[in-house]
């Protein structure tokens, strides 16, 4: 039997809450790149929900987390390893990709700004303090004076602000900065 709706969301939102750090670190402690942890955390969140949604829960949620943790961080890396697979066969198509990324680049990142501009004072510098300058959220919330929740609560709303408008594009603006 399939839980209602309503339960799944609340054991969701509760398994996130209690796992999404630990998820981002394990990726992050086998990798050792923001892009490929965040990604994880992504994709092992919305197999989770889907999981919740479809199936019956004879196994324990915090097993299906570590149990999809490793296999999704297995599919990503895979996938970068494609990647940089073909862009090795290719050297002169990846120069021209690059050349063509970095013009994408700067498009949107002038609208990502004026993404940024839009948002509360606040929010804006947690976020640039995060994505342009590489500060922690531990950082952040020293220099700032607030909570490390606070900071996580500001960059969530940034990004879901973010992925709101350029959903189709964000992996380029992910992309750069994990690669810069």
């Amino acid at each position: 039997m399939m839980p209602p709706a309503n339960v799944a969301e609340h054991t969701f939102e509760q398994l996130f809450r209690q796992w999404n750090r630990k998820v981002y670190h394990f990726a992050l402690s086998k990798t050792n790149s923001t892009y490929i942890a965040e990604e994880t955390v992504q994709r092992v969140f919305i197999k989770l929900w889907h999981n919740l949604q479809t199936k019956d829960l004879d196994i324990p949620a915090e097993v299906q987390l570590f149990t999809i943790s490793r296999s999704v961080l297995l599919d990503v890396l895979k996938e970068e390893n494609r990647r940089y697979a073909v862009l090795q066969q290719f050297p002169e198509q990846a120069t021209a990709q690059q050349d063509l990324t970095q013009i994408e680049y700067k498009d949107l990142l002038q609208e990502v700004e004026k993404l940024i501009a839009q948002m509360p004072p606040m929010r804006q510098q947690v976020f640039r303090l995060s994505r342009f300058e590489q500060l922690n959220y531990t950082e952040i919330a020293k220099l700032l004076a607030i909570s490390k929740r606070t900071v996580e609560n500001h960059i969530a709303l940034a990004l879901k602000t973010i992925r709101k408008s350029f959903s189709h594009l964000l992996w380029l603006f992910l992309l750069f900065f994990n690669s810069h």
